[in-house]
């Protein structure tokens, strides 16, 4: 997997965890040694990233707001992570279908994604992101093991989980996208394709 400067953006997640979650089990620590992981890999394959984190709506995000250092990637979410909140929400159907599409901006058709999926308490604007439909709403076969660690992400409450866009040009529309659920000791994380072009 390269990324848009041809630099290999793999993550050793069971090297960035292991020795943090045989002595340090505080969800606290695993948020920083992932957060600290995925900054320097995406530092290093994108010149001129203008990195900030923040807690939204008791989530947490990695956001690079490049338009503020005239870096040419577009301003965009690299990680969205948090414990589950499982519950009924309505949806605000009207800020997101005011959301700009991104349709036409691939030959499949793309849905607005969430980093942080609705049914856990996800919310919209730097959560969204341009998605492969058919990953999505799990109607390919790597859509179904998708939409089956959500549906383990949505089973309980405080439940740790990530999920991390992986970018392979410039722009806001992520080639990868990874999601990592904490099972006990052990961070299980996936790979999933969102690009096709």
């Amino acid at each position: 997997m390269e990324g848009s400067s041809g630099m290999n953006v793999d993550i050793d997640y069971e090297a960035v965890t292991s020795a943090l979650l045989g002595i340090d089990h505080s969800t606290t620590s695993l948020s920083q040694a992932l957060s600290d992981a995925w900054s320097d890999v995406y530092r290093a394959a994108t010149p001129g990233a203008n990195l900030y984190e923040f807690n939204l709506a008791g989530w947490s995000f990695l956001f690079d707001f490049a338009s503020e250092s005239d870096a040419p990637q577009w301003d965009r979410t690299l990680a969205g992570w948090g414990l589950s909140a499982p519950g009924v929400r309505p949806r605000d159907t009207t800020y997101q279908r005011g959301y700009p599409s991104p349709n036409g901006r691939a030959k499949a058709p793309l849905d607005k994604g969430h980093l942080i999926p609705h049914q856990v308490g996800g919310d919209l604007g730097q959560n969204i992101f341009p998605q492969d439909r058919d990953l999505n709403r799990g109607w390919s076969e790597e859509g179904k093991r998708y939409r089956a660690l959500e549906r383990e992400i949505g089973r309980s409450s405080g439940t740790f989980f990530f999920c991390r866009l992986v970018y392979v040009d410039e722009t806001d529309f992520p080639g990868w996208v990874e999601l990592g659920v904490l099972r006990g000791a052990v961070l299980h994380v996936e790979r999933f394709r969102n690009r096709f072009d």
